[in-house]
């Protein structure tokens, strides 16, 4: 048996002619995405010879096809390995041998990535759109279904196969292949209805992050409680308007960049968004004035998530109502916070030799449950790094008060250490926050040869707002101990993204380091001599020189004084 092809079958059955899958120029019906999953999973069985167990890769934009490779990868026993459609060749090139996918399914929006690539054990390549886009052979979408069965296909698993390649953002080093299970799958599903969304036939959920990232983990337990799906293939809040409005959108998942740019987008006003009851947020750190702005702007509809492609999300989790303030005090009691461990996940805090720490005290989150991966691909040393004891460690930093809110500190491996103490980057970074002129920041460890460590500050002006070094460093005096301070601080125009949206700290620690005698420096995305440096979007980081010293006029975001350090 195969559970969760079954559990696709019943959606398809009990849902027959209802719109399933939106797309921008198709409509699936559950029928359609049950059928044409049959299709494709008995091709790729069948017709391509693919056994339980091979790895499949989906390289897509957010599309129906999308919806259905997920599912007819299910119903093949075939294990998904998601490629997130901004990656660049190197990096596809990396995931396909690494994984040894057998068969890419692509669009041929990507034909010239996928053409300057070599991965040997790709068998077949199947494309949407028209294939001859490709310089290497590949098989229309079309012809593979064409080929395939329309009837109930399924192959039996049982709760040890696999499921899911997920590959890790790569923040530290080589992404890593988080292997999970049928069985993991099931328990997320049900870690998912638990904590985050109480799905009915009337819910409307509108993907706007790339389904090979957090919102794709939805999509299934949504199908098999027969809700609809929209699925945006670019972000944009004036078209995130025009869908709810339109198809009466009750969900939504999001990073908090997306909420940010939501909150204070002019088009809002235009459009009814009344039907919103849950909007998900999750995948980086949330600035509570970015939050207060939110929820001024839609209500306390809002959930938090936390979570990795280790343990999937929900582990932690903030609900609406922690959102509220006190009705008594008007205090937010959990503001700054995570929330709490959700129903189906154990939590700890622990020291480096796996200890609990006192409650307030600092220690790395270890996570377990069902849900949590079975090892990563190939890299037995990494999975006893981090699976210990029945314990998923994961480098992530928290204290917990009393009521069992989780504060997330930081990255353990971002930690700086200066002359002796430790300093957590998020501390610094919630501190320039408060300050009405800052946008957004990062804050990395910057090598010093008297303290080890000093604090480097990177900071997005906001439009339109001016802002000095030395009124921001007096505003970071009031809020941080004096070995928190920055003592560097630098302002770009934009800070570098991976590809899953999150800011890109590799990027930043490596192009920061410079020769000493390189004069003043900024960091720059457009100008200056290319450092050779990309982000995982491919955009370039720069180094500049400038003439003059430390004392800096106010910088405006719309002034060429950006980038330069006051040190």
């Amino acid at each position: 048996m195969n559970a969760l092809a079954e559990l696709i079958a019943r959606g398809g059955r009990q849902n027959g002619p209802r719109d399933a899958v939106v797309g921008a120029t198709r409509t699936l019906s559950f029928r359609d995405v049950d059928a044409e999953s049959n299709r494709l999973a008995s091709f790729l069985s069948r017709e391509l010879g693919l056994k339980k167990g091979e790895r499949v890769a989906i390289m897509l934009a957010n599309c129906p096809e999308f919806v259905v490779a997920d599912f007819a990868l299910i119903k093949a026993g075939l294990v998904r390995v998601p490629v997130n459609p901004r990656y660049a060749g190197p990096e596809v090139e990396f995931i396909l041998n690494h994984s040894g996918a057998a068969a890419l399914l692509t669009s041929d929006a990507f034909a010239a990535v996928v053409d300057s690539i070599s991965a040997p054990s790709l068998r077949q390549v199947i494309v949407t759109g028209p294939a001859e886009t490709f310089s290497r052979d590949t098989l229309a979408w079309r012809d593979a279904l064409a080929a395939g069965r329309g009837e109930p296909f399924a192959v039996d698993t049982v709760a040890g196969d696999g499921y899911m390649l997920a590959y890790t953002s790569g923040t530290t080093g080589r992404p890593k292949g988080a292997l999970t299970t049928t069985a993991a799958r099931w328990a997320n599903m049900f870690n998912c209805y638990a904590n985050e969304m109480f799905v009915t036939p009337d819910d409307v959920m509108l993907h706007v992050a790339s389904l090979a990232h957090d919102t794709g983990t939805k999509v299934l337990p949504l199908f098999a409680k027969g809700a609809m799906q929209v699925l945006l293939p670019k972000f944009s809040a004036a078209e995130f308007f025009r869908l709810v409005e339109r198809h009466r959108v009750t969900i939504s998942w999001m990073v908090p960049t997306m909420v940010a740019m939501l909150a204070d987008a002019p088009e809002r006003s235009h459009y009814d968004t009344s039907s919103l009851t849950t909007i998900i947020y999750g995948g980086a750190t949330m600035p509570e004035p970015v939050l207060e702005r939110a929820l001024a702007a839609f209500g306390p509809i809002f959930v938090q998530i936390y979570g990795l492609t280790e343990a999937p999300h929900p582990d932690i989790v903030l609900s609406k109502r922690e959102h509220l303030p006190d009705s008594a005090t008007g205090v937010r009691h959990a503001t700054g916070t995570a929330g709490r461990a959700a129903v189906g996940v154990q939590i700890r805090l622990v020291d480096d030799a796996g200890r609990d720490v006192p409650q307030g005290e600092v220690g790395e989150i270890v996570i377990a449950g069902d849900h949590v991966m079975s090892g990563y691909w190939n890299d037995p040393a990494a999975t006893a790094e981090t699976l210990r004891d029945g314990w998923c460690h994961t480098g992530d930093m928290a204290r917990a008060d009393a009521a069992g809110f989780y504060t997330i500190v930081d990255r353990k491996k971002e930690m700086i250490i200066s002359g002796g103490y430790n300093v957590y980057p998020r501390e610094v970074e919630d501190a320039l926050y408060r300050h009405p002129a800052v946008a957004e920041c990062a804050v990395i460890g910057a090598p010093d040869e008297m303290w080890g460590e000093t604090v480097h500050a990177l900071i997005v002006v906001k439009q339109d707002c001016a802002i000095d070094g030395p009124s921001l460093l007096e505003h970071c005096a009031r809020e941080l101990a004096g070995y928190k301070k920055p003592r560097k601080l630098t302002f770009v125009d934009a800070l570098p993204r991976t590809a899953n949206g999150k800011i890109d700290k590799k990027a930043l620690r490596a192009a920061s380091v410079v020769p000493a005698d390189a004069g003043t420096q900024w960091l720059s995305t457009n100008g200056a001599e290319s450092s050779g440096l990309t982000n995982d979007a491919g955009s370039p980081l720069s180094w500049g020189t400038t003439a003059g010293d430390v004392d800096t006029p106010p910088h405006t975001s719309r002034g060429r004084q950006a980038g330069k350090i006051i040190a």
